[in-house]
């Protein structure tokens, strides 16, 4: 074990985390943590790709004293107070990050968080990714393989669990230094860095299980409802400027085509491109010098381009307005079910050869008999693959899906292959393969069901478009689109 801590200390340095002048300090408080008595041994560090590469070493040998009671849970909070001791105060850390130049402070932080295994590297490595060439171009495939399910002990451990109120929810700012339990994820080593956006404190954050390149969050300071209005897209193009590089986006204020959690305001960002943005326009639009461009893209979007602020965000929120209000119901569009309101926006900014970019997601979360999880949502014929909310990372084009699809699509291999019957739990896929296997190459299987995949996600896209690619949608769209340029 002394071993695995010396290599653990030598990572940090190595890494900037801490300097040779804290390794006396660091040291002492680790082995402490840990209940070993500090000796002046002379040990030659090994070189590790990860700190998990130590923790784990640390973590077993825990175990097998019966410090630790091997579950997933207790080994992910004791490791983060072992990080914990390495990590500076908010303070420093805001400090530091301001003092940088705007092109630096990015990657500073970033490579921080990922070296002090808040940002677990090894287990997002672990994730299935590829791509799928769709008539809308080149769609992400991702298969969330990096967070651990819960083992038994853990779920006996939540149990015995209290939950309490604080902090509120996963993102508002007093999980800073949180120490989690059982319901609850550790956040000791979570650093947030503060600032100002447009009159308000927010923070920005990364997130421990990125599902793209620098995959950030932005949280408001308040613990207060999603909601998209005309600050929502000031605030997206003002967050462009103050992080160079990445794009900001906002799930929906609503459920069904809103994000997992809508309790709490909070934007998305990241340096990462994602399919929507190299999609192609199907025709295109100039109002008050702005370039209004209706994209080739299965959800309905509207790109606004130009190099003023004011001009564009009034034009979003002209948009935003038309659409809460409109109807069409040839098309099955309906703004409100009594006083319920069905429409939003799932709006993205970014900055390419200095013009602000904004694309507007027309949402939709009507709900019918024949679609009781959504009209413009995943359909029941898909939900083998997705079935969950689309919200901003899908509509971008990057597909999350979902663990079990490993072991599920193994008993779909053995299934084409051998004619082994599939379980109970891989039957929904069922339907689907009996349509397909036939021209599927055996020869190539695993390739075959990856493409099979990304054309499902292709057409769960599709489904969740108010306004439907072909000839009567399209027309439909254009006088949207008209009607508020008019």
């Amino acid at each position: 074990m002394k071993q695995a801590i010396e290599n653990l200390i030598q990572y940090e340095i190595h890494h900037g985390v801490i300097s040779n002048r804290d390794y006396i300090y660091v040291k002492n408080q680790l082995y402490h943590l840990i209940g070993l008595t500090p000796t002046n041994d002379v040990i030659e560090p090994q070189l590790i790709n990860f700190p998990s590469d130590a923790l784990n070493v640390i973590l077993d040998q825990l175990e097998r004293t019966g410090k630790l009671d091997g579950s997933i849970i207790a080994r992910d909070l004791f490791d983060a107070k072992l990080m914990n001791v390495f990590t500076a105060l908010p303070s420093v850390i805001d400090f530091k990050f301001n003092q940088l130049a705007k092109d630096k402070r990015m990657i500073w932080l970033y490579e921080y968080a990922r070296s002090l295994n808040y940002i677990r590297m090894d287990r997002i490595m672990k994730n299935k990714s590829y791509t799928y060439h769709s008539s809308f171009g080149v769609l992400q495939i991702t298969i969330n393989l990096s967070k651990p399910e819960k083992d038994p002990q853990s779920i006996a451990n939540a149990l015995n669990e209290k939950n309490t109120d604080y902090p509120k929810c996963v993102l508002c700012k007093e999980n800073e230094g949180f120490s989690g339990h059982a319901l609850r994820d550790s956040r000791d080593q979570h650093r947030l860095i503060k600032f100002n956006l447009n009159g308000e404190p927010w923070y920005f954050q990364y997130s421990p299980y990125i599902y793209y390149n620098e995959h950030a969050i932005v949280l408001s300071d308040e613990h207060r409802p999603m909601h998209i209005d005309q600050m929502t897209f000031t605030n997206l193009i003002s967050l462009t400027d103050l992080f160079e590089d990445y794009f900001f986006g906002s799930n929906a204020d609503l459920p069904i085509v809103g994000g997992s959690i809508l309790t709490h305001d909070h934007y998305q960002g990241g340096k990462h491109r994602f399919p929507i943005e190299d999609a192609a326009t199907l025709q295109s639009y100039v109002y008050d010098d702005i370039r209004v461009d209706m994209l080739n893209w299965p959800l309905s979007t509207i790109r606004l381009c130009s190099n003023d602020q004011l001009k564009l965000v009034s034009l979003a929120h002209k948009f935003l307005t038309h659409w809460l209000s409109y109807d069409n119901d040839s098309l099955n569009i309906k703004s409100h079910t009594n006083q319920e309101r069905h429409h939003t926006i799932t709006p993205i900014a970014r900055k390419r050869d200095g013009y602000y970019e904004l694309d507007l997601v027309l949402r939709d979360n009507q709900t019918s008999e024949e679609h009781p999880l959504g009209i413009f949502h995943p359909h029941a014929d898909k939900w083998h693959i997705k079935k969950e909310n689309i919200g901003l990372i899908e509509a971008m084009g990057l597909a999350i899906l979902p663990k079990r699809l490993i072991s599920e699509l193994n008993e779909v291999k053995d299934y084409i292959t051998f004619q082994k019957p599939l379980s109970q739990q891989a039957s929904i896929h069922q339907a689907w393969i009996d349509t397909i296997k036939d021209t599927l190459d055996l020869n190539h299987l695993d390739d075959e069901l990856h493409q099979a995949i990304g054309h499902v996600f292709e057409h769960v896209l599709i489904d969740c478009g108010v306004f439907k690619l072909d000839q009567i949608g399209i027309q439909a769209f254009d006088q949207f689109i008209k009607g508020v340029l008019a």
